[in-house]
């Protein structure tokens, strides 16, 4: 419950003696009082109007509790208002008001009438808890909304960075407490003498010589999170089961989601309203297939042409995004031992260019994503350098609250889940090397094969 003693002293007390003070002032001088005294008199109006409220609403709370707790043997606090079993663990009077998501999502319940069978004391608990909770945005069923508290949130967002799909925690992660961030960034698109760190020059000189200046140029890259919901409905008898059940339940149904549309996003976003994806990123380089290549096959070839378009400083760190429906491929991926000759050594060996043992790829891990295209489409296979994708995230991760009101004719809860999260390539092209013509990147995709 609130502080009703630290409400009133600040009502009848505090905030009289900071309105006496402007005014003495002006008395003081001898002036009215100025535009900026009149702001913080009207200021302080407003909090005593709204503190008178917030007076009354606590009074009339402890009211109702106290007429109906008056004279009786305190209660186990079990939500369900039934002894503590191993179906039903009981709450524990700890520093958290609730040990689960799931028994807080049970009190919501409880508190709207949503649980048949509990009595007016488990109720009562209930919605002292529900008071007394840390982070709560009401208390008071009524009025709508009851928020995540902020260890079962973190817990959400600690199960998000699970997973195959789970792009995000590969990517160079920033927070982003404001509107958005900016950063400088490296315009260099080419090698080339005069083009390194997009102007840099160095010169071999002789004694005396005067060096010719140049100068880096640089880029900005501007993340900018952009929101995402989940809105979902629990009925009021799945909420009345199992609490560790329905916590499992409503953590998992929430962090999948959200992972999976952020992961969607990273490879396939559009830009607008979204994060730009890699696949739409200035700096993606798209290897062609081979001349005669059958339709709906990766190769040898397409590795080894994939790999030389990645920039050697990525190699030591880059993946193999696939379509799951690419792992056959890879599984009879072998090369032609060849003689000296340079042709193929009839009756000799094969190596394998693909090893199963630990799920690597020219010594790189590969990793199956439901983001990947199906084979045989661009988008199949993706060589990525995932630190080389910049994402900035909105401080506090997922916000949630729950709504006892909006399905409230169906005996429905709702559960409203937001992220919101920005990204794109550090890169903007692709990197024309300092000897030779073909362009390299931190990522890499193959052609259509139709």
């Amino acid at each position: 419950m609130k502080d009703l003693k630290k409400m009133r002293q600040r009502f009848h007390s505090e905030i009289p003696a900071e309105a006496d003070a402007i005014l003495a002032a002006a008395k003081a001088e001898g002036r009215e009082i100025n535009d900026e005294e009149l702001k913080k008199l009207e200021a302080l109006k407003a909090e005593k109007d709204h503190l008178a409220v917030e007076i009354t609403e606590e009074e009339h709370r402890r009211g109702v509790v106290e007429s109906l707790t008056a004279n009786r043997e305190p209660v186990p606090p079990t939500l369900a208002g039934q002894a503590p079993s191993v179906d039903r663990p009981q709450i524990t009077s700890d520093e958290r008001p609730f040990p689960t998501l799931g028994h807080q999502c049970q009190a919501v319940a409880m508190v709207s009438g949503g649980m048949p069978g509990a009595d007016l004391r488990a109720r009562e608990d209930a919605l002292r808890r529900l008071a007394a909770a840390s982070g709560m945005s009401q208390a008071i069923p009524s009025e709508g909304g009851f928020a995540v508290l902020p260890e079962f949130s973190a817990s959400i967002w600690d199960r998000m960075n699970q997973g195959q799909n789970n792009l995000l925690g590969m990517t160079d992660s920033y927070p982003v407490s404001g509107e958005s961030i900016t950063f400088l960034a490296n315009a260099e698109t080419s090698r080339a003498t005069g083009s390194r760190y997009g102007g840099v020059q160095g010169y071999w000189i002789n004694e005396a010589d005067t060096i010719t200046a140049s100068k880096p140029k640089l880029r900005q890259v501007k993340v900018e999170p952009q929101e995402l919901a989940v809105l979902c409905y629990l009925t009021d008898k799945l909420m009345a089961n199992n609490a560790v059940a329905l916590d499992r339940w409503v953590s998992k149904a929430a962090a999948d989601e959200i992972s999976f549309l952020v992961g969607d996003a990273i490879v396939n976003g559009t830009g607008a309203g979204q994060p730009k994806g890699i696949m739409s990123s200035g700096c993606m380089i798209s290897v062609a297939k081979e001349t005669g290549q059958a339709a709906v096959t990766f190769n040898n070839r397409n590795v080894t042409k994939m790999w030389n378009r990645l920039h050697p400083a990525f190699r030591g760190s880059a993946v193999w995004l696939i379509n799951n429906d690419v792992q056959p491929q890879l599984d009879e991926m072998v090369f032609v031992v060849q003689n000296v000759a340079g042709t193929e050594n009839v009756g000799g060996g094969y190596s394998r260019l693909y090893n199963p043992d630990n799920n690597t790829l020219k010594g790189r891990p590969v990793v199956p994503v439901e983001f990947c295209a199906t084979l045989g489409t661009t988008g199949d296979v993706i060589l990525a350098d995932m630190s080389g994708y910049l994402s900035g995230l909105r401080a506090g991760g997922i916000k949630e609250a729950m709504s006892i009101h909006v399905k409230f004719e169906s005996a429905q809860t709702a559960f409203r889940f937001m992220f919101a999260v920005d990204g794109q390539t550090w890169m903007a092209a692709a990197l024309t090397p300092y000897k030779g013509t073909t362009t390299t990147s931190a990522f890499v995709k193959l052609d259509t094969r139709a």
